[in-house]
């Protein structure tokens, strides 16, 4: 069983235009709504999936209710944390081949809502072989509030790191290990502390030598698996003391939020069906392919996985 934690859920609000006037009044033919937040993302990936999995974290407000009657009505396990602030609002413009994004900061969460959500966790980790943990913290949420999860699962569960770089880097500084991490590249770059002018097309296009240089960074010491994704340019892959440089194939892009959630789920669902590393791997970063592929994550043709893991490369550095 998998389990889902998003500790900043969101509606997102996603705008088509074919026209954007930024000095005036726009008026939307069609407007997409939807619950969001990366854990919300992962568990969407993993109901195609038809894996057995449930979502938790903190919701509140109308906005906590609407999540929830979405969840329900496509028959999302959760149980979430009620909070005293509203559940954020994420606004996505598309116009054309641009788009752009209006992301609202939640009000203080209280601090009794965190012991609240950490007894929850205490009670319900057992039961779960992988836990996912990904996206922002809501604000007022304590320092120390991954690791605190991760000393309560860790008995019991493959833990999958999936927060921004500055969260990620330091937990692995307060030396907690998850079994994976997935960062893309400008999070994998702020988690090293890599501060060279470099491209992710031209990093992944790297030689051998410069690549190992840089993996072989100690805060990423203890890490089963290391997948930093590139987009279309594909990703790099450690795996123990292997280093893999990964080619995805090239498709049309209908959109690109969301392949990272997609390929999360990925790794959770092929984990917990005990598959081999490699093969979990990349039949994840087929998900984020074909999640590139749709304008929205429940058109993701799930049946196709195989068919585009299959033209994936895989090279040995």
């Amino acid at each position: 069983m998998i389990l889902c934690i998003t500790a900043n859920p969101a509606i997102d609000v996603i705008y088509e235009m074919d026209e954007l006037d930024t000095n005036g009044v726009n008026v939307v033919d069609d407007a997409y709504k939807t619950p969001g937040g990366k854990g919300i993302n992962v568990s969407k990936v993993l109901d195609l999936l038809r894996a057995d999995f449930m979502v938790t974290g903190f919701i509140g407000g109308s906005n906590g209710d609407y999540v929830i009657d979405k969840l329900d009505d496509v028959n999302i396990k959760h149980d979430f944390i009620f909070t005293n602030v509203d559940t954020r609002n994420c606004i996505r413009v598309i116009h054309g081949d641009k788009q752009f994004e209006i992301f609202e900061k939640t009000n203080k969460i209280d601090s009794r809502f965190e012991r609240t959500f950490m007894s929850l966790i205490k009670e319900i980790g057992k039961n779960y072989n992988i836990a996912v943990i990904s996206g922002s913290l809501m604000n007022g949420l304590s320092e120390d509030f991954v690791e605190e999860t991760m000393d309560i699962l860790k008995a019991n569960s493959k833990i999958i790191l999936d927060t921004n770089g500055q969260v990620t880097k330091k937990v692995l500084e307060n030396n907690y290990k998850p079994f994976a991490i997935k960062p893309n590249f400008y999070e994998f770059k702020e988690i090293i502390g890599l501060t060279e002018d470099i491209s992710s097309e031209d990093f992944i296009n790297k030689d051998s030598e410069y690549l190992k240089n840089i993996f072989e960074n100690e805060l990423l010491d203890d890490i089963e698996i290391v997948l930093v994704t590139n987009g279309k340019y594909g990703a790099i892959l450690k795996y123990k003391d292997n280093l893999y440089r990964i080619s995805v194939p090239q498709y049309k892009i209908q959109r690109t939020v969301g392949s990272g959630d997609a390929t999360v789920a990925g790794l959770a669902k092929f984990l917990d069906d005990e598959e081999g590393v490699m093969e979990t791997v990349l039949k994840a970063l087929s998900l984020g392919v074909l999640n590139a592929r749709v304008s929205e994550v429940e058109k993701l043709d799930a049946d196709k996985i195989n068919e585009v893991a299959e033209q994936i490369n895989v090279e040995l550095l």
